[in-house]
C-alpha cells in the first residue's frame, strides 16, 4: 500500500509538474506576442520616418562628366568635383565647356546641371527643411516627386523665384548684354512663379515662360512661349489684373523713382499675340489710392510715367511748402 500511494502520490506530483510546465509555456507564449507586436509597431515608425525624413542632410554627385568644380563653404576655393561625394549646403557646383553633373538631394529628388551653369545648394528660405537651388547661370533640368507638397523645392535666381515645384522642369538663365534672359520650361507637374510686381500661380506640362529683365529692374519683359497660363499683375489694390497669357502674349513692367518723395512707380502694358493692347495701367508702389488707367488702348507708358510722377509730385507739394516756410520761419527768429 505503501509503494501504491508513492506512485499515487509520484504521479500526481509529475502531472502537476507537466501542468505547471504547460502553464508556462502558454504564459511564455502570451509574453512573446507583446514583443511581436511592439517589433511591428518599431518597424512600422522606421519605415514612416524613412518616408517623412524628406530630403538628404549633404547633397551627393552621382554622375558628371568633363569639367566639373566645387566650392564647399568650409574651404572657399574651387576644386575638382568628386563623383558619388557629398557636399554640405552652401556648396557651389559649376561646370564647363563639355560638363555636365547630376546632384542628388533625396531617393526622389536630384537636379541635373548641363555645361557651363554654376548653381548655389542651399535650405529652403522658409523651410528649412527644404531645399533650393540658386542659379546663376546656364542650363539645368529638375526630377522631382509628382505628389512634392508645396513649399519643399524650389529654384530662385536673382529676379524671380519657381516654388512649389513638382514633377520635372528645365530653367535656362543666360545673359544677353547687359539683360538677363530667364526661361522656364515645365515638362510634368507644376511650378509657381514670382517676380516683382507678377506672379504665376502654376505653369504646368508643356507651358513655357521667357522673361527679359533691364539692369536694376527697370524693365520686366514677359513672353508667353509655349501653352495657356494665367498671370496675375499687381496693381496696389485688392482685385490685382488677371490676364490669360498664351503664346506670344507680352507683358512689360516698367519702374521708375518719383523725384519728390522716392517713391518707386511701376507702368503695366499687357499684349495679346495679335499685338493689341488689353490691359494698361500704372501706379506708385505704396499708394493703392494713386493709379491710373487700366483700358485696352494702347498707351504710352513714358506717359504714364510722367502723369504719376506729377500727381505724386503735387500731393507732395503743400507738405513740402509748409515745411519749408516753418524752417524759414525758425531762421528768421534765429537772426532777430
Amino acid at each position: 500500500m505503501r509503494i501504491n500511494k508513492y506512485v499515487v502520490v509520484t504521479g500526481t506530483v509529475c502531472a502537476l509538474a507537466v501542468a505547471m510546465q504547460g502553464f508556462a509555456q502558454t504564459d511564455d507564449a502570451d509574453a512573446d506576442e507583446p514583443v511581436v507586436d511592439q517589433a511591428a509597431e518599431k518597424t512600422g515608425k522606421q519605415n514612416a520616418a524613412k518616408e517623412e525624413k524628406g530630403f538628404d542632410l549633404l547633397v551627393r554627385v552621382a554622375s558628371m562628366r568633363g569639367t566639373a568644380e566645387v566650392m564647399n563653404p568650409d574651404v572657399g576655393t574651387f576644386e575638382p568635383m568628386v563623383k558619388s561625394k557629398a557636399y554640405p549646403l552652401g556648396s557651389v557646383f559649376r561646370t564647363g565647356a563639355g560638363g555636365s553633373v547630376r546632384a542628388i538631394f533625396s531617393g526622389s529628388e536630384s537636379v541635373e546641371m548641363s555645361e557651363n551653369t554654376e548653381i548655389v545648394v542651399l535650405a529652403g528660405e522658409n523651410n528649412p527643411k527644404g531645399r533650393a537651388v540658386r542659379l546663376v547661370s546656364g542650363h539645368i533640368k529638375t526630377e522631382l516627386r509628382a505628389n512634392l507638397q508645396d513649399g519643399q523645392f524650389s529654384v530662385e535666381t536673382a529676379n524671380a523665384g519657381c516654388r512649389n515645384m513638382a514633377g520635372r522642369a528645365e530653367f535656362a538663365l543666360a545673359m544677353e548684354g547687359e539683360n538677363e534672359r530667364f526661361q522656364v520650361h515645365v515638362i510634368t507637374g507644376a511650378v509657381r512663379m514670382e517676380g516683382p510686381q507678377y506672379t504665376i500661380g502654376a505653369l504646368r506640362a508643356a507651358n513655357t515662360v521667357n522673361v527679359l529683365t533691364t539692369p536694376n529692374r527697370v524693365l520686366s519683359h514677359l513672353t508667353g512661349v509655349s501653352g495657356d497660363y494665367k498671370i496675375t499683375l499687381d496693381n496696389e489694390t485688392d482685385s490685382p489684373v488677371i490676364y490669360d497669357m498664351s503664346p506670344k502674349a507680352v507683358v512689360k513692367i516698367w519702374r521708375d523713382i518719383a523725384p519728390l518723395g522716392g517713391n518707386m512707380v511701376v507702368s503695366t502694358l499687357v499684349v495679346s499675340p495679335t499685338g493689341k493692347a488689353r490691359h494698361s495701367f500704372a501706379y506708385v508702389l505704396g499708394r493703392g489710392d494713386i493709379i491710373e488707367g487700366n483700358g485696352d488702348i494702347e498707351p504710352d507708358p513714358e506717359t504714364e510715367v510722367q502723369a504719376l510722377v506729377q500727381t505724386e509730385e503735387k500731393e507732395k507739394k503743400p507738405a513740402q511748402q509748409a515745411a519749408d516756410q516753418e524752417d524759414k520761419a525758425d531762421a528768421e527768429e534765429e537772426e532777430q
